[in-house]
């Protein structure tokens, strides 16, 4: 027989999970239960006779912490008493920025950061991260709601606002609140292999690999267009109608534009074409229905101006990176009988 695919390191591995004052009390306790239950697994399957992750929870002083929900955790000792000593650190996030305001906890995060392993954030614990110039140059996400914010406040990011969780070398950032669980298993799956990450999983009543990414918990703002009034009104009509004819031919033929010039004004004015516009648009229109209505989906395909079947689930799998059935299942409310 030859060697099995994947060798565990046996090497016990000590976590640092760093919180604040208004923490996501989910960021800090999700990826700590799968630490926990990761114990659990190995010592069940005979994979380890101790406990190969530890944890304690790091703040400004040590003791009792408020959360955002109003819960209070307790820090095990203040950061500053804390050396090298981890395998893994991991800030979490809620109010990062506040938190990123704290310069030695900042300055903290960068001297810790260059001896651990593994530097990890949970939802906007990334903005601490950046703050602390950690990433710098390197692909990262936050909460889908704070990307933007992300991108803006630190130019040199590569923001991946789709992604539930990112990895640039010894740098991992996820999404928002429960990616941190998401990021946790893959950090098991790392250390120990996907039959141990997965037996938490379905354990834990969670996803292995969760399907799609964040935006399917999003929704397309529209940017009204900067300037011109007559582009703003034509936004609002596609609002409206989206099962309308709504190719830049006929769009342009309304503000009696050539087709050329239309596409040019509106993707100065909006930010992105005519087509990616009325493409989100639809996709609004047709999550509204499937979420909130029992309509078969070939009927909300044509009301919300898909066409056909194939191009509503294309354009889906393009955006949400999951089916609309898959999305029905997941999101649609059900009314009590």
């Amino acid at each position: 027989m030859g060697k099995p695919l994947f060798q565990p390191d046996q090497t016990h591995r000590h976590i640092g999970m760093l919180a604040f004052a208004d923490c996501e009390i989910l960021d800090v306790c999700g990826p700590l239960e799968i630490f926990h239950w990761a114990n659990v697994t190995l010592r069940h399957l005979g994979m380890a006779s101790q406990p190969m992750y530890s944890f304690e929870i790091l703040a400004e002083q040590a003791g009792s912490l408020k959360t955002l929900s109003g819960m209070k955790i307790v820090a095990d000792r203040a950061f500053a008493e804390a050396g090298d000593e981890f395998d893994t650190l991991i800030v979490s996030g809620g109010n990062a920025m506040a938190a990123r305001k704290n310069g030695e906890m900042v300055e903290w995060i960068g001297q810790r950061s260059l001896g651990a392993r593994r530097v990890c954030s949970i939802c906007t614990g990334a903005f601490l991260l950046a703050e602390s110039g950690m990433l710098d140059g390197r692909k990262a996400t936050t909460h889908w709601g704070y990307c933007e914010n992300l991108a803006r406040d630190y130019p040199t990011l590569q923001v991946e606002p789709d992604r539930i969780f990112v990895r640039d070398g010894e740098f991992y950032t996820s999404g928002g609140i429960t990616a941190g669980i998401d990021l946790a298993l893959a950090l098991v799956e790392e250390d120990w292999g996907s039959e141990v990450a997965n037996r938490v999983a379905r354990f834990l009543l969670v996803f292995f690999r969760r399907p799609g990414g964040q935006s399917q918990f999003s929704s397309f703002i529209p940017v009204e267009a900067k300037t011109r009034m007559d582009v703003r009104e034509l936004q609002g009509w596609i609002i409206d109608h989206p099962a309308e004819d709504l190719s830049v031919d006929a769009l342009a033929q309304r503000l009696a534009m050539s087709p050329r010039n239309f596409a040019r004004v509106f993707l100065k004015e909006v930010g992105v074409t005519p087509a990616s516009f009325v493409e989100q648009i639809r996709i609004n229109v047709a999550r509204s229905k499937i979420e909130q209505t029992q309509q078969p989906m070939k009927v909300i395909c044509e009301q919300s101006g898909f066409g056909s079947d194939e191009h509503m689930r294309r354009a889906f799998h393009r955006h949400l990176k999951v089916s609309p059935q898959d999305y029905r299942e997941r999101f649609q409310f059900q009314k009590e009988q």
